[in-house]
C-alpha cells in the first residue's frame, strides 16, 4: 500500500511540472509558480525543479528519455535567453515575454535552485542537455554576490537599489557553496563562505540540531533534495543528514505537543513555508526558531510537502503522514495533495505551488531509486566541491 500511495503522489507530482510549463517557442519551459491562480509569471525555483522533473520521470518511465532530453535541452535555450546580471537570474520572469516580472529582486538562491535543476538534467541526459547546462552555470560570478568584508553571500539584489540581507545563518542556502566551489568563478571563497554562516543549536524534546531562523523545514530539503549528505561530515564535525533527520523528528514532535491547541496536528505535521488562508507564508514552521523562538509561525496549517519532502530522512514517519493525507478525499486534487489545509478552520487549499510539490517530487525519489542524488553528486563539479568544501565520509 505505502509503495503504491508514494507512486501515486510521485506522479502526480511529475504531472504538475510536465503540464505546467510553456511551450511556445520564445518562452519554452518557463514553469508556473503556482497552479492554478497562474499569474502569467515563472519561478526561476520552478523551473529548475521542472528539469530535474524530467530527469525523475524518465527514471521512472513516465516519459520517454527522448521526450525528456528534448524538453529540457529546449528549457535550457530559453533560459539562456534571458535577462540576467552576471549569470544569476531574477526571481519571477513573464510567462507571456520572458522578460523580468514585477521589478523582481535577483536572487542568488532561485538561481541556484535552477542551476542545480539544469545540472541535474544535464547530468542525466548528458550530451547537448551537459553542455547547455554547464555553460549556464560557467556564467554565474559567485564572487559577484560575495561580501568580502563579512565573508557572506548576499541574499538579493534589488534592480538599482544595490544588494541586500546576507546568508548569515544556516537555512536552505547549502546548494550555493557546492555550486560556487565547483566553479572557477566561486572556488577562490567557497570554503571561506561555507566556514562563515551561524550554524545556531537549538532543541525540541530530547533532540538538538542546527535550526533555521523560521523553523520550517523546507529549509532542511531544499539543497539536501540535490546534495547526497548521508555518511558524510564537514570540518565542523556536521553530519547534515543526520540533522536533517533531527529536524524533521523534532518538527513532527512539536507538532504532537500542540495537538492540542490544533486539530491537524495530530496525525499531520511537517510546518513549512507553503500557503495559508490568508495568502502564502514563509514563517510557517515550528520550534527551535529565531530571536528566542518567536520567529516561527504555527496556525493549524499544515502543508504535506512538509513530511513527504523529508521522506528519505523520516521514512516511517513521513509514510504515516501520506497514508492519513490520502485518506482524506478533500486533500486530493488535480495534481494530488493540495498545498495546505487547516483542520481548525476547514480551510483546504485549491492550488499547488510549484517549489513545494517539486521538493515532494525530488525526495519521493530520491527515496526509492536516489534519482536526483547519484545523478547530481555524480558530476565532477560536485565530487570537487566536496573536497573543497572539507567533506569527509564517516568510516
Amino acid at each position: 500500500m505505502d509503495s503504491n500511495l508514494i507512486e501515486r503522489e510521485r506522479r502526480f507530482c511529475f504531472d504538475y511540472f510536465y503540464d505546467n510549463f510553456d511551450k511556445s517557442p520564445l518562452t519554452y519551459g518557463l514553469t508556473h509558480d503556482v497552479y492554478p491562480e497562474k499569474h502569467n509569471e515563472c519561478s526561476v525555483a520552478a523551473s529548475g525543479f521542472m528539469l530535474a522533473a524530467m530527469a525523475v520521470g524518465c527514471d521512472f518511465g513516465y516519459i520517454s528519455r527522448e521526450e525528456g532530453e528534448e524538453i529540457c535541452i529546449k528549457t535550457l535555450e530559453t533560459h539562456a535567453r534571458l535577462k540576467t546580471e552576471k549569470g544569476f537570474y531574477y526571481h519571477f520572469y513573464k510567462m507571456t515575454d520572458g522578460t523580468r516580472s514585477r521589478n523582481s529582486e535577483l536572487s542568488i538562491m532561485d538561481t541556484g535552485l535552477f542551476i542545480a535543476g539544469a545540472l541535474t538534467a544535464g547530468a542525466y541526459f548528458g550530451g547537448k542537455a551537459l553542455e547547455l547546462a554547464r555553460k549556464l552555470y560557467a556564467e554565474c560570478d559567485w564572487e559577484y554576490f560575495y561580501c568580502k568584508e563579512k565573508k557572506y553571500f548576499y541574499m538579493a539584489s534589488h534592480y538599482g537599489k544595490g544588494f541586500d540581507g546576507y546568508w548569515d545563518v544556516y537555512a536552505e542556502q547549502l546548494i550555493l557553496y557546492f555550486l560556487a566551489a565547483g566553479s572557477p568563478k566561486g572556488s577562490a571563497i567557497a570554503l571561506e563562505a561555507y566556514n562563515s554562516f551561524a550554524r545556531l543549536k537549538g532543541s525540541w524534546g530530547d533532540r538538538e540540531f542546527i535550526y533555521s531562523w523560521f523553523g520550517s523545514l523546507f529549509t532542511h530539503q531544499f539543497s539536501h533534495a540535490f546534495l547526497d549528505f548521508k555518511g558524510k561530515k564537514d570540518a565542523f564535525g556536521v553530519d547534515w543528514f543526520e540533522n536533517t533527520v533531527l529536524a524533521t523528528e523534532a518538527n513532527r514532535a512539536f507538532c504532537l505537543d500542540h495537538a492540542h491547541l490544533h486539530a491537524g496536528y495530530k496525525e499531520g505535521w511537517g510546518l513549512t513555508s507553503c500557503e495559508t488562508e490568508h495568502g502564502y507564508k514563509g514563517r510557517i514552521g515550528a520550534q527551535p526558531s529565531g530571536n528566542g523562538n518567536t520567529e516561527n509561525l504555527s496556525d493549524g496549517t499544515v502543508p504535506p510537502c512538509g513530511a513527504l519532502g523529508s521522506m528519505p530522512f523520516t521514512p516511517e514517519i513521513s509514510l504515516a503522514a501520506l497514508r492519513h493525507y490520502y485518506s482524506q478525499p478533500r486533500l486530493i486534487g488535480k495534481y494530488g495533495l493540495v498545498d495546505a489545509y487547516n483542520a481548525d478552520t476547514g480551510w483546504v487549499s485549491d492550488g499547488y505551488v510549484g517549489i513545494d510539490k517539486g521538493v515532494t517530487l525530488l525526495m519521493l525519489a530520491n527515496y526509492e531509486k536516489q534519482t536526483v542524488w547519484r545523478t547530481f553528486c555524480s558530476l565532477p563539479e560536485m565530487q570537487k566541491a566536496f573536497e573543497i568544501l572539507q567533506f569527509k565520509k564517516e568510516n
